[in-house]
């Protein structure tokens, strides 16, 4: 059987790089203090992935907070393009119900985040931490970008 053309641009396993050694450190000190994320980083796709593909999209399912304290990921930085990132609930009698409680910030706002929700980012617009308060239900989060390459420009401290 002849090679298929475009089979290289379906994926069904996580190619994605590892987290910064920031991200990895903020997740290992939290998780000292019992602060744990039961997550499953699904796949993401992007220029260094597959060749070609012109922008960036990743998901992952947050499946609880195995020892009910509040958890934050990410830490504080902007993009050089747009981003969407999304937050779904999963209960089916009411997929518009998060199944849950999140702090985002954006812009140097908080706001809190009950209902499945789409975030429009501004290229160049500071925002995170996420802070995941409660989750009742699991939570498919996802990020999209306008841009081949996913890079966090982190704030600099002065």
């Amino acid at each position: 059987m002849a090679e298929s053309k475009y089979a290289r641009y379906i994926l069904s396993d996580d190619r994605m790089p590892p987290e910064p050694e920031a991200m990895v450190k903020s997740m290992e000190d939290q998780a000292k203090e019992g602060r744990v994320l039961d997550r499953t980083m699904l796949l993401g796709i992007m220029n260094s992935i597959v060749p070609g593909c012109s922008l960036f999209v990743g998901t992952e399912i947050l499946w609880g907070l195995p020892n009910g304290k509040p958890v934050d990921i990410e830490i504080p930085h902007a993009h050089d393009f747009d981003e969407v990132i999304g937050f779904v609930g999963t209960n089916r009698n009411y997929p518009r119900e998060l199944g849950g409680e999140i702090e985002f910030n954006i812009g140097g706002e908080k706001h809190t985040i009950t209902k499945t929700s789409l975030i429009f980012v501004p290229k160049g617009v500071q925002h995170c931490p996420v802070t995941f308060k409660r989750i009742d239900t699991p939570i498919v989060m996802f990020e999209a970008a306008n841009d081949p390459e996913y890079v966090k420009n982190f704030q600099q401290d002065s």
